[in-house]
């Protein structure tokens, strides 16, 4: 099998390393490690260059390149040392942590939407401290669930644990065929279900309803919509903005309020709204979002035409866990 970043970092070794001395210096293992893995693995990260290059597009001229090319690499690793953080730390100090460093005063959006009783299907990215949603809001009291899938036996081990120890109630991905039935059963119960709305590799794509997703042309997964058609659900979006890694800023908007920012008409989908929102996200601060090598898996390529450096998205399958370790 082959090793990609995830499991290279969570290797035997490494994981000894960073039990041994501790979280502050596993921050600079992980940071050293994934450099040293890019280097073993140049077409890997010439990959993810060249989808910068081509996903900002025409107006790429308005960005730094390089520096934003760097920038995203040091994105990707301060996710996976985020990623290990929550699942290793203890569940105290995480909260400690979470509380102090993550400014959240849009959780007053999430209670008012849940007092209608019929559960909020929270939609993310692999954008930011994505690994901070489920245990932040849990730790705030609210009625987390999640779908989840893992590459290392070992990491779905410790996630399941700590789920345990947040209250979070997690839905195995590998499941495929009960998801759909479990996700209702979860809002129905007035809970708040979260998944990504970017995992390209899930995507089911629409032959009918065709859109571009930073830059390239795909079809729309219809997930999301389903869902909430089935359940009532509230669709929010929701990203942890990285500011650097001890400042980060929780962001909640619901439809309405990213259609209005969007400049869109109401008549698009939920599914395809929160889609839109996460482009325009990336295309403001691309290093934020860690998905690049998987860029060229969407649609065609054909890229349209745009005025000036402004937002675009994508569609994927609904439920991806955000403990997932395949990111």
């Amino acid at each position: 099998m082959k090793k990609d970043l995830s499991r290279f970092l969570q290797s035997r070794f490494n994981m000894f390393l960073y039990a041994v001395f501790g979280w502050h210096v596993a921050r600079v293992f992980v940071f050293f490690f994934g450099t040293l893995y890019y280097y073993f693995h140049r077409s890997e990260k010439q990959c993810i260059a060249d989808a910068i290059r081509e996903g900002l597009g025409p107006d790429r001229k308005a960005y730094n390149i390089r520096k934003v090319i760097r920038n995203v690499f040091r994105g990707i690793y301060s996710h996976y040392y985020e990623k290990l953080f929550i699942a290793y730390e203890k569940p105290e100090k995480a909260i400690r942590f979470m509380n102090r460093n993550i400014k959240d005063k849009d959780f007053y959006k999430l209670r008012t939407i849940l007092e209608k009783g019929k559960g909020v299907l929270l939609v993310t990215g692999h954008y930011g401290a994505i690994e901070f949603i489920p245990t932040f809001l849990a730790a705030r009291g609210f009625n987390v669930s999640m779908i989840a899938k893992f590459k290392t036996p070992q990491l779905k081990d410790k996630v399941y644990s700590q789920a345990e120890k947040y209250g979070i109630r997690l839905i195995d991905g590998s499941q495929e065929g009960s998801i759909l039935r479990a996700a209702s059963k979860e809002l129905k119960e007035n809970r708040v279900l979260i998944t990504q709305c970017d995992e390209i590799e899930e995507w089911r794509p629409s032959a009918k309803q065709i859109f571009s997703f930073l830059g390239r042309m795909t079809g729309l997964d219809r997930t999301i919509n389903v869902i909430q058609k089935r359940t009532g659900a509230e669709v929010i979006f929701s990203v942890i903005h990285r500011h650097h890694l001890n400042k980060y800023e929780l962001k909640i908007l619901d439809c309405p309020e990213i259609l209005s920012r969007l400049n869109q008409s109401s008549k698009i989908s939920p599914g395809e709204t929160v889609l839109k929102f996460l482009e325009k996200s990336i295309y403001e601060s691309p290093e934020q979002w860690y998905q690049w090598k998987k860029y060229f898996a969407i649609g065609s390529g054909t890229y349209p035409v745009r005025s000036k450096p402004e937002p675009r998205m994508r569609y994927p399958f609904i439920f991806k866990p955000l403990f997932e370790n395949a990111q």
